[in-house]
């Protein structure tokens, strides 16, 4: 740790004996001096209606300047207003932290306050916080992980993805309401920590009892709803069609398609009608599943035309373009273009770990498919098959060892079948003796 300069005569006081983390009077000490250099605020009618509202600093009110000025503003700000609420929050926050070095709070909100040059300071002091207990610390670890380390393999990540998990869920258990809906997410999508359904249910349940500040509660009971449908145990699932029910009647976005999904397989019918009812309201998410049962002939006609017309006419979504990509790659309706289907099925995997790892396969085994961004690519099925996700190092290694110009790499291979084996995949055993033999 950081041995702290000698703090300025301007902040020091008679203070009661505490313990005072040493990072944190270093941040304070020269951010108090750098605040006494600023000039004076702007006074008279030329000040800005939104910063004459603001009272002036003082060690009273430094902690309520500091906790308000950390929220986001409700309304518009002009570039101007939002830099003198940006140094007035920076400038509260650390005489609030100075006058209390042993409040987390403070010590979160200094943090935050800082500058990205500054990121190495400002996640020491969140790793102090998060070691004495404050979940807003370790949640702004997880997103400094997600907002800054991924995406490269060859960026050396200052939040490291294995951190990120342990963060993310310390949070949660400490009860952080953001954290637990987001863990609850990752959980059933994949990425950053390892998909887990039996998990992800949990987590959403806890999400509903305690929602985030501005989440809808609605929303998180659909969350929970999709998730129970999915589970092996006749009750939950039953509870999961209820709770969707329930919301589709209630009008809740997405409720409606999420319980079409939901019964496809039971009643095909009764999922056809609700799809359709849900084009006009939900245009991105109905589409998808609407096509596929429309090109089945589930729950009524075929219509293979109209289904192309519905993927065709929507193609900016996620959900839509994964869909048509499958029927690239199949030759279904659309005639077959495998290039086509990678580039699409890439643009559906950022929300879709299957659709990431199909792109893999085809890469694997088509060698004269590119895609635009191999790097981003490479980085989540990496990042999957270090989660061991089902099929992600397989399908890597297949990669690796194909004759792909963007991903042919042996070597790499090789240090992955090691990996395959150590965690007990004899089916990699003979491609590691290829290995060693060279």
């Amino acid at each position: 740790m950081v041995s702290p300069p000698k703090r300025p005569e301007i902040v020091r006081r008679r203070m009661a004996p505490r313990a005072v983390v040493p990072s944190v009077l270093l941040f304070s000490a020269l951010a108090v001096a750098a605040a006494l250099l600023l000039p004076p605020r702007l006074s008279g009618a030329a000040q800005p209606e939104a910063a004459q509202a603001e009272p002036a600093l003082n060690s009273a009110n430094a902690g309520e300047l500091c906790l308000r000025l950390s929220e986001n503003p409700k309304g518009y700000m002009s570039d101007e207003a939002l830099r003198r609420r940006w140094t007035l929050r920076s400038e509260s926050c650390t005489l609030a932290f100075v006058n209390q070095p042993e409040n987390t709070h403070f010590k979160v909100a200094v943090a935050r306050s800082m500058p990205y040059a500054r990121k190495v300071e400002a996640l020491a002091l969140l790793r102090e916080a998060a070691a004495q207990g404050n979940a807003e610390a370790y949640y702004e670890l997880y997103e400094h992980h997600k907002s800054w380390d991924r995406g490269d393999l060859d960026k050396v990540p200052m939040v490291t993805r294995a951190e990120a998990d342990r963060a993310l869920h310390k949070a949660a258990e400490l009860g952080h309401p953001f954290s637990t809906q987001m863990l609850a997410i990752l959980l059933n999508r994949g990425s950053t920590v390892k998909r887990d359904p039996v998990a992800a249910r949990y987590w959403a349940e806890r999400a509903v009892a305690n929602p985030a500040k501005d989440a809808s509660k609605a929303d998180l009971q659909v969350l929970l709803g999709r998730l129970l449908v999915t589970s092996d145990r006749p009750d939950e699932r039953a509870r999961g069609i209820d709770i969707l029910e329930r919301m589709a009647t209630a009008g809740v976005f997405g409720a409606k398609r999420e319980l079409a999904i939901a019964i496809r397989k039971d009643d095909p019918v009764r999922a056809r009608t609700l799809l359709e009812e849900s084009l006009r309201p939900d245009p991105g998410g109905a589409p998808p599943p609407l096509a596929e049962m429309l090109i089945a002939g589930e729950g009524g006609p075929a219509d293979p035309k109209r289904a192309l017309a519905l993927l065709t006419a929507r193609t900016d979504t996620t959900g839509v373009k994964g869909v048509l990509g499958r029927l690239y790659l199949e030759g279904k309706v659309v005639p077959r273009d495998v290039q086509q289907a990678a580039n699409l099925l890439d643009q559906a995997g950022v929300w879709d770990l299957d659709a990431r790892l199909e792109v893999v396969r085809i890469l694997a085994g088509n060698p004269e498919v590119r895609i635009k961004n191999a790097k981003h690519l490479l980085y989540y099925a990496t990042e999957a098959a270090e989660l061991d996700e089902p099929g992600a190092m397989a399908a890597l290694i297949d990669l690796k060892l194909s004759k792909n110009a963007q991903f042919h790499d042996r070597p790499g291979a090789c240090k992955l079948i090691e990996t395959a084996v150590s965690r007990g995949d004899r089916s990699m055993t003979q491609r590691l003796a290829d290995c060693r033999a060279g």
